[in-house]
């Protein structure tokens, strides 16, 4: 129990220096990452949404905010949108042939899919916190 309540303080510490530094800096996108990541850790994933969505307007080609948007849509339940963005993901980050008539029409076919999906998610995941916030993995 304290080990959580220490993790949620240092979530709400750094949310705290986040929206601080984002004062000065509004635009900084490294600093809305690492917010939307750490809203993603507490749960808050309609703010984290948000976050990874300017990212996404200020950067289309951006992969990872589309994984992690993906990861938010996916741990509220909302399957098909987060394998929407889980598939623009893919396109940006492989060039692949998926086009954008594939990815609005995208559904979640069965068990076998989601579970694909999660573990591709759970290693993007993974890897950006590695990169932003090296301070939460174990």
């Amino acid at each position: 129990m304290r080990r959580i309540i220490a993790r949620q303080k240092m979530i709400c510490g750094f949310l705290d220096s986040c929206n601080e530094r984002l004062k000065q800096e509004p635009y900084n996108i490294e600093i809305i990452r690492i917010r939307g990541m750490l809203y993603s850790l507490a749960e808050k994933y309609d703010q984290a949404i948000s976050d990874f969505k300017l990212i996404i307007e200020t950067t289309p080609t951006d992969a990872s905010a589309y994984y992690l948007k993906s990861n938010c849509h996916f741990n509220m339940g909302n399957f098909d949108l987060a394998k929407r963005d889980y598939m623009r993901a893919l396109k940006l980050q492989f060039d692949t042939s998926i086009t954008e008539g594939d990815i609005e029409v995208a559904v979640i076919i069965d068990a076998q899919d989601l579970k694909d999906i999660e573990k591709v998610l759970e290693y993007e995941k993974e890897q950006a916190f590695k990169n932003y916030l090296p301070e939460f993995v174990e």
